[in-house]
């Protein structure tokens, strides 16, 4: 039964989340020029989401909660909400307009150019010339590889959560 209800709460704030990262990119869209420069903010949403998903499955098991049951709503939620939010930010990209994303990269290669003798000292010679290259070459489908990589920076929040909200039966 339990194993439902970590699924239903991730699938309930998942889906919020990532519909609310995808409004974020819209309005991001009609206000900035480059809105998928300014989307990193949208990782509050997520964090958010989880925090909510988290309680409501406290609240709705008798206000009990094991730290495996928190991380796996946590992480589930995490996951599907950047997955959603990419997906949909990916099908703007690709049907309605890449404005953005050619923007986007074109900001990605002017900042590799711009600081190359850090990155050179990072990445050897051929390393860099293959990300500049990158840059040329990539698909719209990125977004959503993107979106999920980075907000697993919210692993940290999930875990967090887990251990302040757990409680015990003795």
């Amino acid at each position: 039964m339990k194993r439902k209800q970590v699924l239903n709460y991730s699938l309930i704030f998942g889906s919020i989340a990532g519909v609310a990262c995808f409004l974020f990119f819209l309005a991001m869209y009609a206000t900035k020029p480059n809105p998928l420069a300014f989307r990193r903010p949208d990782l509050g949403i997520n964090i958010i989401m989880i925090w909510a998903a988290i309680w409501y499955f406290k609240r709705n098991n008798g206000g009990y909660l094991h730290f495996y049951e928190a991380f796996s709503v946590g992480f589930l939620t995490n996951i599907i909400g950047a997955l959603i939010s990419g997906v949909l930010v990916y099908l703007f990209i690709e049907f309605i307009d890449a404005k953005p994303f050619n923007e986007w990269m074109l900001h990605g290669k002017a900042l590799l150019l711009k600081d190359r003798e850090m990155f050179e000292k990072m990445l050897n010679e051929k390393s860099y010339q293959q990300s500049l290259l990158s840059f040329e070459t990539q698909k719209h489908s990125v977004i959503i590889t993107d979106d999920l990589l980075f907000k697993q920076v919210a692993v940290v929040a999930i875990s967090l959560f887990g251990m302040a909200m757990r409680k015990l039966k003795n």
